[in-house]
């Protein structure tokens, strides 16, 4: 874990950039006849950022009843579907009254605000830059006393700035969010466990991945880390609930987890094939899940 946190702080700064000059006008613009703006409204329908902000004022005022509450925010997070929409959040001031929502009374208020942060920063590397509530979601995430969809859009949320985000990871990695990942699978319903599998899976792949170049990626250094939080004791615990419970999306997701770690790194593979727990709970689930015999082969000794 040190020697990720040291590969953080090394990446975790982030050079100035200089906002764009704009080209001086080279000939005074023809004025025209300014129509109403409720005319122009009416005809091509309200601007994408006027919209957003409605949305918001509807989302915060706490007389609206909450069906139109929900709503608005529904109708935000198809606006942040567009990446140019979505890279207006940070301009508009947005975000903060987004975040704020986080801490909602109403359970749904709070998971469509994570829903719309997870969707904006999604591949969106202006929003990601610009999203200043990972430790909120966090924290969301990591109270286990949560209704479960606000964690599960929580994790989504993280997922969605961690991924292919180099200064995102840093900062995840900075605030235990490595932690608080293998944590969900330990606490987390079968929904939460199974995004959590697929995100761990994901970092790992992304860390190992030889066509970025080294020094944009943690290599070994995240899967040490991951392994020092004992997620492969963790995850024999959890197989068996996976099979009492008959948790077959979640399995899967955890067979294909401990492939790639076991995969990734001599040190991986050694954790696998030596935690006797976990051989055990995999030579059980081997019968349970019989269409996974062939990848859990992989693993097994």
């Amino acid at each position: 874990m040190e020697a990720l946190l040291k590969w953080a702080i090394i990446n975790g700064a982030t050079a100035s950039e200089d906002a764009p000059k704009r080209d001086a006008a080279t000939e005074e613009s023809v004025k025209q006849k300014k129509l109403d703006p409720a005319i122009i409204d009416a005809i091509l329908g309200k601007p994408a950022s006027v919209q957003m902000t409605e949305c918001l004022d509807a989302a915060e005022n706490k007389e609206t009843p909450l069906p139109a509450r929900e709503i608005a925010l529904d109708d935000f997070e198809m606006l942040a579907e567009n990446i140019d929409n979505a890279s207006n959040i940070q301009p508009l001031n947005l975000w903060p009254r987004i975040i704020a929502l986080y801490q909602d009374p109403e359970p749904t208020i709070r998971e469509a605000a994570l829903w719309i942060s997870g969707t904006a920063v999604q591949h969106n590397p202006n929003a990601q830059k610009a999203f200043p509530g990972l430790v909120a979601a966090l924290t969301i995430l990591r109270n286990a006393n949560e209704v479960a969809v606000v964690r599960s859009k929580a994790l989504y949320c993280v997922s969605s700035f961690v991924r292919a985000n180099v200064q995102g990871l840093t900062q995840f990695v900075a605030n235990d969010g490595l932690a608080i990942v293998v944590e969900a699978v330990g606490n987390g319903n079968a929904t939460l466990k199974q995004k959590a599998y697929f995100l761990l899976r994901a970092l790992v792949d992304e860390a190992m991945d030889d066509e970025t170049p080294e020094e944009l990626r943690p290599g070994k250094y995240l899967i040490d880390a991951v392994l020092e939080l004992n997620v492969v004791d963790v995850t024999a615990e959890a197989v068996e609930k996976m099979m009492e419970n008959k948790e077959v999306a979640v399995f899967e997701q955890a067979l294909g987890f401990l492939c790639t770690l076991a995969e990734a790194t001599e040190r991986g593979k050694k954790a696998v094939e030596q935690n006797q727990a976990l051989q055990k709970a995999l030579e059980q689930a081997s019968a349970v899940f019989d269409w996974a015999q062939e990848d859990i082969s992989r693993i097994t000794v």
